[in-house]
Formats: C-alpha cells, structure tokens, sequence
C-alpha cells in the first residue's frame, strides 16, 4: 500500500466524493481514513475528515472517528470535524458535548462552526446554551449572528440561559439578548417580566430595545382585544 501522502489522500477523496466505492472497499477505506487521522501531516489528517463526512458506511464510526478529529492539533482540522457534523441529523446528536466543549477553542473559526452545528440540531443542543449566550459578546459579528442563529433554533429552551444573560456585565450583550428573547419568547410570562424590569437597566441602549420590544409585544394584544 502506498504511503498516505496527501497526494494519495487526494486521490482517494475524489474517489469517494466523485467515483464512489465498491461496496467491499468501504470498510478499508474507513480503517484507513480512521488511521490517516494519526498521521504526522496535517493535510492528510484534513483530507480524511473531509472523505469520512462522505464515506457510504453506517454514520456512527464515521462520527465518533469526526469528534476525535475535534481535538486535533490543527484548527482546520477542527473546523472541518466541526462542520460536517452537522450534515449527520439525528446521527450526529451524540457529537454535541464534544462541539459544546469546542465552543472554547482557541481558534474563531472553529468556535464559530462548532456553534453553527450545534444550532442545526436545534433543542437537543440546549445543554449549550450556557456557553453559547457569553458568545453574544464575540467581537466578530459574523460569530455573533452564527451564535444567535443557533439560539434562535434551539428555541424555547434557551429561554432561562438567555435570561440568565440578562446579568452579564456588557451592556451590548444585554442588548443582543434582548432581541433574542423578544423573538424566541414574545409570549412568555418571564420574557415579558425580563423585559419590564430591563425597561430600567442602566444602559440606554438595554432601555430602548426592552421598551420597543413591549411596545411591539402590546400591538397583537391590542388587536387580539379589539382596541
């Protein structure tokens, strides 16, 4: 068998991705990506996570070999461990402690994809709601608007992590939730009272959007009641 290069890690991806595999050959070629994932090269290693979200195998090797790859020393790597487990559905699910846990790498990127992850699998990943809303901060906005996405998808359950934001000590959080909960909770009986008492936090801009949230909240009231 040839060395595993990236030169014939290449050739075995456009295998996968454009020719397909036998039937027969898929095992191998699953033990070999699996292995690929402890080469020195980096390129190699990417190249295997990039052929094991595609690899025609039952998806549960194939996620447990994409959460290892979670914790490898390259951040693209990581990234792309990240990203494909999100094309698994319900088979990815036992992947979200390991992309909660991601949700504090080092690298913005990898934070950013774990957390775009999570929100496909929606409520299932509301055990990572307390890590996701202190990402509101984030001093990307591309990671900002991936993280509120994910909230906004997990849904109702991440209504107590969010009002739990409400005591963040940066006021432009502060802020962020409180969209957040105005569009996930606009008829929750804790968001409503959240939202009063946030009528009179110290921060203007906190002040403007829990009051133009009421305000919007009162309109569909007002209609429902005939006034």
């Amino acid at each position: 068998m040839e060395p595993l290069s990236p030169q014939v890690m290449h050739k075995l991806v456009f295998t996968i991705l454009v020719h397909g595999l036998p039937d027969a050959q898929t095992g191998l070629a699953l033990d070999v990506l699996l292995d690929a994932q402890s080469n020195p090269n980096p390129q190699v290693r990417e190249l295997a996570v990039v052929a094991l979200a595609e690899l025609p195998v039952a998806p549960a090797r194939r996620v447990t070999g994409l959460v290892s790859a979670l914790r490898d020393p390259s951040s693209r790597v990581r990234r792309r461990a990240a990203r494909a487990l999100g094309d698994f559905g319900v088979y990815g699910l036992p992947a979200i402690p390991a992309l909660t846990v991601s949700l504090r790498d080092p690298d913005a990127s990898v934070r950013r994809d774990s957390a775009g992850t999570l929100g496909r699998f929606g409520p299932s990943s509301s055990g990572a709601v307390p890590t996701l809303v202190p990402m509101l901060g984030d001093p990307e906005t591309r990671t900002r608007v991936v993280v509120a996405t994910a909230l906004k998808r997990i849904g109702g359950l991440a209504i107590p992590g969010l009002l739990d934001g409400l005591r963040h000590p940066d006021s432009e959080l502060r802020a962020r939730v409180i969209t957040l909960l105005a569009q996930i909770g606009p008829h929750d009986d804790d968001v409503v009272a959240a939202l009063r008492t946030a009528t009179s936090d110290q921060d203007a801009e906190v002040r403007r959007r829990a009051g133009e949230s009421l305000d919007a909240l009162m309109v569909p009231l007002a209609t429902m009641v005939g006034l």
